[in-house]
């Protein structure tokens, strides 16, 4: 897509510059004003002319206006066209002198009231073929029509002529190619975003394609089997709506910055007068509706500045670029109304400014739109990403909740059977020596729970730092059975080990906690036998410690849940505990780079700890 308005500029470059070597025969252009369209052409040959520029543009008016050209022959004698643009004039009568009949005059006629089929010239261009004569040859043309009296002619070859048409329709061709680009664009873009100023686009694009269509003529050739009048008439209604549409959609893209209420008011006020005009036209006084819209479309050209200068609300793509380009708009327009107006003299790019300002307006548009959609669609991934933000957070607010539910239900229940042992016996005035060893069990209890949390604490806070140094395994494990309150059922066989670099505290925590397990949920008064062995594990060396009994009341835990944080299995709910032990001896082993797993048979839990040497 962005190839094509450099090459549609190029394109009307160069068809517009070959005004400059297309050979015109014309010597002399005057024109007359009619203001009682009664003159006859007797009258009008008696009567005196005022100079002529290249292009008259009179604006909108009831006069009829005659150009009388003065047409050097070609020095063959041959042939020459009367090219005259734009094609959207009404009627255009040819007069020349008849040789046949002395004070004669032959009469042809050519303009969007003429079919097509009836015209001289097949082509977008209206024209008339002429034969002049030496030393030069006059020719009268009367212009009649309701729209902008704006007419230019030129005597060519036939050839150049034809290459003319040829470059017009070329040019045409990438033109509409073009904006139908843009159209698809919007149409796509619309379906995706549904914004309502992005309809009123699309809204503006089919009109003014239609209403390009109808001013450089396709219209014609389309319909040439129509009533005679009806391609007017058309021409007319589809100039009329573009107006409509384009005040519409302008206002609806302004309204999203918040201008001034006045100014928008005012353009309000604009819109309303537009739409009454087609009660105008519809009682058949087309030039005064097309006039009016006219002039509504002029004022609306200083009034979209004031409003986009007057923007109060940041909306995207910025006040800054659209004040930029509703400035670039402003000047295209003004370029292409002033001379229908006739309050400016028309140029040869006047001839092509309906299309011209139609390519910069949806140039500027597409530009303003997209960077719009850009901006909506970032700010729309921000609002996701936001969103997604507000998510996480509030799933870590609830599994903060969850979690914390979970330890104060742990800690209800697990230190209620302990303290109440504890309070029962700071109730009795004598305490036998099984009750108060109850008690000292259930203080370690409740010492084991909150020594278990506030390990977990520390872990998760990473507040445990590693401080490696060389240890031996099998004298931890001779340490840890002499702290045992039962040492004599624990089983230790291992081999000669050498010392590993590890962290004793943490190694101690882990074995501690798998040792405390294995005692609390075994069969009581069963042993528990620990095996530890030199292990190569992924070519590394290290030490597996193998910590096993056989299944008591708690039973069996669950190998998928066995490591999570607060399990315990159903049968483990009789005896005190936390569900952090091998919760902290998964994380402590990872820590120092080794690995922890369940190992079950058939009535014996077994735990497999491997540490790196």
């Amino acid at each position: 897509m962005r190839s094509f308005p450099c090459l549609l500029f190029l394109v009307l470059s160069w068809s517009l510059s070959f005004a400059a070597w297309g050979g015109d025969f014309i010597v002399s252009r005057a024109v007359l004003e009619d203001s009682t369209a009664t003159l006859s052409i007797e009258e009008v040959a008696q009567a005196t002319f005022l100079p002529s520029d290249a292009i008259l543009s009179k604006g909108y008016t009831d006069s009829v206006h005659w150009l009388r050209i003065v047409v050097r022959p070609r020095a063959d004698g041959g042939e020459l066209v009367l090219r005259i643009r734009p094609a959207f004039l009404d009627e255009i009568k040819l007069y020349e002198p008849d040789p046949a009949v002395p004070g004669g005059w032959k009469v042809r006629v050519t303009g969007d009231r003429t079919p097509y089929s009836a015209r001289e010239r097949a082509s977008l261009a209206l024209g008339f073929a002429v034969k002049p004569v030496k030393p030069d040859s006059v020719y009268y043309l009367r212009l009649k029509t309701t729209g902008s009296s704006t007419l230019n002619v030129e005597a060519l070859e036939p050839h150049q002529a034809q290459i003319k048409d040829m470059w017009l329709g070329m040019y045409q061709t990438c033109y509409l190619g073009f904006m139908l680009s843009l159209l698809v664009w919007a149409i796509n873009n619309y379906v995706y975003s549904r914004q309502r100023v992005v309809a009123w686009f699309i809204f503006h694009q089919i009109t003014h394609l239609c209403h390009n269509f109808a001013l450089m003529g396709w219209l014609a050739p389309l319909l040439a089997s129509d009533p005679s009048g009806f391609v007017d008439k058309l021409t007319s209604g589809i100039v009329w709506a573009n107006a409509l549409v384009a005040a519409i959609f302008h206002r609806t893209l302004l309204a999203l910055f918040e201008p001034l209420r006045l100014a928008m008011r005012g353009v309000d006020a604009m819109i309303l007068v537009i739409l009454g005009a087609l009660a105008i036209m519809a009682s058949g006084h087309m030039r005064l509706a097309l006039h009016i819209s006219a002039l509504m479309i002029t004022l609306c050209i200083p009034m979209i500045v004031v409003l986009a200068f007057s923007a109060r609300r940041e909306a995207a793509p910025g006040r800054r670029i659209l004040r930029i380009i509703y400035s670039l708009l402003a000047v295209s327009l003004l370029i292409n109304q002033l001379p229908l107006l006739g309050w400016i003299k028309a140029i040869e790019w006047n001839l092509y400014a309906m299309s011209v300002n139609g390519f910069i307006a949806a140039c500027l548009m597409f530009a303003l739109l997209h960077l719009r959609t850009r901006r909506l669609l970032r700010d729309g991934e921000q609002a996701v990403l936001k969103l997604a933000l507000v998510g996480q957070q509030l799933e870590m607010e609830r599994s903060q909740r969850e979690e914390q539910n979970r330890f104060m239900s742990m800690l209800n229940h697990e230190l209620k059977m302990p303290l109440s042992v504890i309070r029962m016996t700071l109730g009795m005035k004598e305490v036998s020596a099984t009750v108060k060893k109850h008690a000292q069990q259930s203080v370690q209890d409740v010492d084991a729970v909150i020594e278990r949390c506030l390990q977990a604490d520390q872990l998760e806070q990473r507040r445990l730092v590693l401080g490696r140094e060389p240890c031996r395994v099998d004298t931890m494990l001779d340490e840890l059975r002499t702290a045992s309150a039962t040492p004599q059922r624990l089983v230790i066989q291992f081999e000669v080990l050498p010392a590993v670099d590890t962290d004793p505290q943490l190694l101690r925590i882990a074995l501690g906690n798998l040792i405390d397990n294995a005692l609390k949920y075994a069969e009581p008064q069963s042993a528990v036998y620990i095996n530890v062995n030199l292990f190569e594990h992924q070519g590394r060396r290290g030490i597996l410690n193998s910590i096993a009994n056989a299944s008591g009341t708690a039973g069996m835990p669950d190998p998928q849940r066995v490591f999570d944080k607060y399990y315990r299995g159903p049968g483990a709910q009789g005896k005190t505990g936390s569900g952090l032990g091998l919760y902290l001896v998964r994380s402590v082993t990872e820590l120092l780079d080794g690995w922890i797993r369940y190992c079950p048979s058939e009535n014996e839990v077994r735990f497999e700890l491997w540490i790196p040497c």
